[in-house]
């Protein structure tokens, strides 16, 4: 009885075996099947990492998020313009980002083609470059700048003449800067002085018809002052820099 049920047992076995042999091939899975279920499985593991705040709950494949990285920015891009714009409570208007709060203020450009007059731009007054003095300290009856290490000061002398038929008030002009380049080099702004001739500061009246001598003051490197060929003075007023060459 117990090799009947042996050979019984043997037969189902083998019609089993036959039966499982037989059949559909595996399906093949594609690139991104597969990815999918490594990523849920990667998500399922998680769950059992202590640390890991995020479990089998957030398994879910999200849309995109197979994506390479360039197409997660066009992804990006395309939510942010379909956003809808936020409204105004009070006026129920869409509000509209004002990008001119980002944008930084343009470097005014400019050249030395203009003339020393019209560089300065000082309405009625004609204005000349008498000389220039390089010097390692710049000393006035009532004034001292002191020599600075590895640096000379250039001292433009001014000659101003208020050409027109009314006085000429310097004060509406101190909001204006200067500054000089050596042999077409970098721009350096004038040194503050409290000198009454000093031209960046001066605010009194230049009667009509009179003259007054002026001067500004610059500090450079000795390398920068040791073969001078040109200068170019800038004034820079309103956002606008005029430039000339002495």
């Amino acid at each position: 009885m117990k090799i009947k049920r042996f050979v019984l047992l043997i037969t189902i076995m083998c019609f089993s075996l036959n039966a499982t042999a037989c059949g559909e091939a595996l399906y093949e899975m594609t690139d991104e099947e597969e990815a999918v279920i490594t990523l849920y499985a990667a998500k399922a593991v998680s769950k059992f990492n202590e640390n890991q705040t995020v479990g089998i709950a957030n398994a879910r494949v999200k849309p995109g998020e197979l994506d390479d990285e360039e197409t997660q920015e066009e992804t990006a891009q395309l939510e942010e313009e379909n956003q809808e714009p936020e409204i105004d409570p009070e006026t129920g208007e869409p509000i509209v980002a004002d990008d001119s709060l980002n944008q930084e203020e343009e470097d005014t450009t400019s050249d030395a083609g203009y003339s020393f007059t019209d560089a300065i731009d000082v309405a009625g007054v004609e204005f000349t470059c008498a000389e220039f003095d390089v010097s390692t300290e710049f000393k006035t009856d009532n004034y001292v700048l002191t020599q600075v290490s590895g640096k000379r000061y250039l001292i433009l002398s001014i000659e101003a003449e208020n050409t027109s038929g009314s006085d000429v008030d310097f004060s509406e002009y101190t909001d204006r800067t200067y500054s000089l380049a050596l042999n077409g080099g970098e721009k350096t702004k004038s040194q503050f002085t409290p000198l009454s001739n000093d031209l960046s500061n001066f605010d009194g009246i230049l009667a009509a018809g009179d003259t007054k001598s002026f001067i500004l003051v610059f500090l450079f490197n000795n390398s920068s002052v040791e073969n001078i060929t040109s200068l170019e003075l800038y004034v820079t007023s309103d956002g606008t820099t005029r430039g000339t060459t002495i």
